[in-house]
């Protein structure tokens, strides 16, 4: 690939012409302008040498059996013969497929919703580390099955398509180039060094990949991110995974090490963070972070399922960034696919336009190809610290917040017996807990919706929170998992308890029209929205926004 193009040269000449450009080295993160760089993440597997296996599949049956760990059934009440894509209305079910014929060493694309296990000859095969699918050794007469794994309203097995290995390993090479080719152009473009630009315009390809690799770029800018164990910290992703240099105000520097690119600062709560980031040759900019301290009020900025809908996420982003909200809450499906290459630094690079820290609690969707144990790998890597659960407790304020995560179990559940179902019982006995003037519970499945047609919320989480409604333990809980907005207040035992949905920060919206009978809510609307909450000891006022700031619905609660 030659660098020394018409448009290159007119960079050149733009830039000569401008005096000494200022710091930083680059103008921006790689992923500041995801249009620009869309070739980075939209590559597809060779459509050509694809083959589709649509056909010849025998649906075995279903079940609702507890755990992720399963054997391969050897009896099946069932021998249907389905064409895909197969689908049910069946929550929270295994769903179970088997497929017969001839195959040779490649890959396997599985299209399953929420998640799929396979088999080949009976004996279960984990998905490949280097992506979202199947390795497949086998030669001539082999049979296929399939576990899909459903946790949402309605799941099956939509499509499987094979790759020979041959033709994989050509895409994996050709895909490597095509990066490379769109990191260098992407960097040359950001250079605000014009002696830079005009020493690359004169490499050959090879020799341009080898300088710039002494300027690293960030694919992310840091962001502030509140830790499920009650610490901030700082998160973000460079080219590079060598050592990067925190300069602080102060003039004292900070080596921070990282395996992967993915970097992290931890700080206390409560504090400022200014600094100057450097990397090998690069200095990649002054940044100005704050963990806000408790304080007699705040202001919080609900969302949820942004879900891979990036264009209306950015939206979302740079409303809530104009609110100057105190904390931002992501109540999951934070991506459409846990698994998917780049989604998460995407997401993180989004997440930085709220200028706020963030609490973020998982869901469904983040839990895609990670099925076999339901360990979400790229979550906990790029928006987690190592070793921490995925549910915890914070005290804002007069607020605490309590997240959970059920997406741990199969089915959507938090089972008696578990290690969160014993934290929860204790926090929600806890001191810190009980004196909370307002006491919020975050996850991502509803206990009530109606949205989604054939969908009530999910009983579980009612049944595990309804006796600490009853008790007057909960103000206000907070979920996503339904594309729309959603508002009910009930009384239990005289204790007020407030429901908000708020899944509609970028993924599709549930269909106009197509709702469930049961629960009635009081407000059902269903546009791409944020939601402002403004909380002091004694009062909490919420105000959900469309897109273009138009405000949707309010709720105010007095104590």
């Amino acid at each position: 690939m030659n660098f020394r193009s018409d448009h290159l040269w007119a960079v050149v000449l733009m830039l000569a012409c401008q005096p000494d450009p200022e710091t930083p080295t680059y103008r921006e993160a790689f992923l500041e302008d995801q249009q620009k760089v869309s070739g980075f993440f939209q590559l597809q597997f060779p459509k050509d040498q694809l083959t589709a296996l649509d056909s010849g599949w025998v649906f075995l049956g279903l079940d609702s059996l507890t755990g992720i760990h399963r054997e391969w059934p050897t009896r099946f009440s069932l021998s249907d013969p389905v064409a895909l894509p197969h689908r049910l209305p069946v929550p929270n079910h295994s769903l179970w497929y088997r497929w017969e014929g001839n195959l040779e060493p490649g890959i396997l694309l599985v299209n399953a919703d929420d998640g799929v296990q396979c088999w080949i000859n009976q004996k279960q095969i984990p998905r490949a580390a280097e992506g979202d699918y199947f390795e497949v050794d086998a030669y001539g007469q082999t049979e296929l099955g399939l576990r899909v794994v459903n946790n949402a309203m309605g799941g099956g097995l939509r499509g499987v398509q094979f790759l020979p290995q041959a033709a994989h390993q050509s895409w994996q090479e050709k895909k490597t180039q095509i990066r490379k080719a769109v990191l260098a152009d992407r960097k040359i473009e950001l250079l605000q060094d014009p002696d830079h630009v005009r020493k690359c315009g004169e490499l050959s390809f090879p020799e341009l990949t080898e300088r710039l690799s002494a300027y690293p770029i960030l694919f992310t800018v840091p962001v502030l991110i509140w830790s499920t164990d009650g610490k901030p910290f700082v998160r973000w992703v460079s080219e590079s995974a060598d050592k990067a240099t925190l300069r602080l105000d102060n003039g004292e520097e900070i080596s921070i090490a990282s395996t992967d690119g993915v970097f992290t600062y931890e700080l206390d709560p409560g504090t400022g963070f200014s600094f100057d980031l450097y990397q090998e040759k690069s200095y990649q900019g002054h940044y100005s972070l704050k963990a806000r301290p408790n304080t007699k009020d705040i202001k919080l900025a609900l969302w949820g399922d942004s879900q891979g809908g990036w264009d209306t996420f950015r939206k979302v982003a740079d409303a809530i960034r104009a609110h100057e909200a105190d904390l931002s809450i992501g109540a999951g499906d934070l991506v459409n696919n846990g698994s998917e290459d780049w989604a998460y630094p995407r997401f993180l690079q989004l997440l930085s336009r709220m200028h706020t820290p963030q609490l973020l609690v998982p869901g469904n969707h983040d839990y895609d190809g990670h099925y076999d144990d339901l360990v979400a790998r790229q979550l906990k890597q790029y928006l987690a610290q190592p070793q921490t659960p995925t549910y915890g407790l914070h005290q804002f304020g007069p607020v605490a917040i309590l997240s959970l995560d059920p997406n741990v179990n199969f089915p959507v559940s938090v089972p008696a017996g578990t290690r969160q179902r014993d934290w929860l019982e204790k926090q929600l006995e806890s001191d810190t807990w009980r004196s909370a003037p307002w006491k919020i519970i975050v996850l991502h499945q509803p206990p009530y919706a109606q949205g989604w047609s054939g969908y009530q919320g999910e009983w579980t989480i009612r049944q595990l929170l309804e006796p600490y409604f009853h008790r007057g333990l909960v103000d206000l809980v907070v979920a996503g998992h339904t594309h729309d907005y959603e508002r009910l207040s009930l009384d239990f035992s005289g204790h007020p308890v407030h429901f908000l949905v708020v899944g509609g920060a970028g993924g599709g919206l549930e269909p106009e029209g197509e709702q469930s009978d049961f629960p009635r809510m009081d407000r059902l609307i269903k546009k791409h929205h944020y939601g402002i909450l403004e909380i002091n000891s004694s009062r909490m006022h919420f105000t959900a926004y469309d897109l273009e700031g138009n405000t949707m619905d309010t709720l105010s609660i007095e104590k």
